[in-house]
């Protein structure tokens, strides 16, 4: 076997076909493989030459080896070169969806050769699966926004009137809860409309010290608004040195969604409101970065803890409940998670877990 591979493939043929990137795999007339590269060899698995003297058929999976894997040689007979898809079989058993390439050509003596590229394109399979998924996902939601667009204006046209007839109806109760349930309506679709709208992040690199500050400019006044008290719980120095990759403004809606559920935890008249503000870095976690806003307010009860992160989910009447879910989408698309732990009548405490500056030393440095 290892002279006709000799005969077959010519020294140096042999030596370009074994140090470029793809895969190749060259049969005889026999359909036995008489050359597989190194690329081949670690796709398959394979020790050596244990690939050589196999018959081609063999790579295909059992179900496919006595009409699938004919008929593709066939056709390569015919058309001179042909291409397909086909789960392939390592030789360890494991298997792989593979793009295969055939060509046919004739030796010196006129005999029946063909030549093979393969492609693992499981992982390509799964991109496009996903973005089939992103496909429907995207078609949903300019469906919901398309729906919540109609219901808008009747909405609006029932709450402007009603009022209208709140100075002139007998009984302003009545009148004041369809207004009620109007604004309510109004507020959620409006929510709804935003989330659905919500942009894709676009991450810089920042400082985390700088980030801090932003954020306390953009949170503080807000916390104040609702008679709350900010309490800072950090140290700049050992914080300093250490860059995050982030969409600012996103993470500052992300952080204000959940600062506003901390003020609201409180009962109206309640003497000290603090909102803690806490960040921190764990070098040896996968996301280094914690930011964290803590309450002392109500808590939430146990039962009800699973349910935070669902849309629409409030414990609280008037409320739309949509603040932690747009936070969870905002980190997971910035590639962090956000953990709540929480007891009645103890407090809250949400933690954003953010990752590091993630991109490769090659885009960063110049090399020297």
């Amino acid at each position: 076997m290892q002279q006709r591979r000799i005969q077959y493939m010519p020294k140096l043929i042999g030596d370009l076909l074994d140090i470029i990137y793809n895969a190749i795999l060259v049969i005889d007339s026999g359909q036995r493989i008489i050359f597989a590269n190194s690329r081949m060899r670690t796709m398959f698995r394979a020790a050596g030459h244990e690939l050589d003297g196999m018959a081609i058929t063999d790579i295909f999976m059992p179900e496919d080896r006595e009409l699938f894997a004919r008929n593709f040689l066939e056709q390569i007979r015919r058309q001179q070169e042909f291409e397909t898809e086909a789960m392939l079989r390592r030789l360890d058993g494991t298997s792989f969806l593979g793009l295969l390439s055939g060509t046919l050509f004739h030796w010196d003596n006129q005999q029946e050769g063909m030549a093979f590229a393969i492609h693992d394109i499981t992982h390509v399979k799964s991109l496009e699966r996903s973005l089939r998924r992103s496909e429907r996902v995207a078609f949903l939601g300019r469906l919901v926004d398309d729906i919540s667009h109609q219901i808008r204006n009747p909405v609006q046209v029932i709450g402007g009137f009603a009022r209208r007839l709140e100075d002139r109806c007998d009984d302003r109760r009545k009148v004041r809860a369809i207004v009620r349930e109007a604004e309510r309506l109004e507020a959620l679709l409006e929510t709804l409309h935003h989330f659905i709208r919500l942009p894709r992040p676009r991450p810089e690199k920042m400082s985390l010290v700088r980030l801090i500050r932003v954020a306390e400019e953009y949170l503080l006044p807000r916390v104040a608004a609702k008679g709350c008290t900010w309490v800072a719980e950090y140290d700049p120095e050992e914080l300093s040195g250490h860059s995050l990759l982030i969409d600012l403004p996103l993470l500052l809606e992300a952080l204000a969604a959940v600062v506003d559920n901390a003020c609201e935890s409180y009962r109206q008249g309640e003497g000290l409101r603090p909102v803690c503000f806490r960040v921190a870095w764990n070098e040896g976690d996968d996301l280094p970065c914690t930011m964290a806003v803590r309450d002392r307010g109500c808590g939430i009860a146990a039962e009800h803890l699973d349910h935070v992160f669902s849309h629409f989910f409030s414990n609280k009447t008037r409320h739309v409940g949509m603040g932690l879910t747009l936070a969870e989408r905002i980190l997971e698309e910035q590639r962090g998670r956000v953990t709540i732990a929480s007891r009645p009548g103890q407090g809250t405490e949400v933690v954003f877990h953010l990752g590091r500056e993630r991109r490769r030393p090659i885009r960063t440095t110049r090399i020297h």
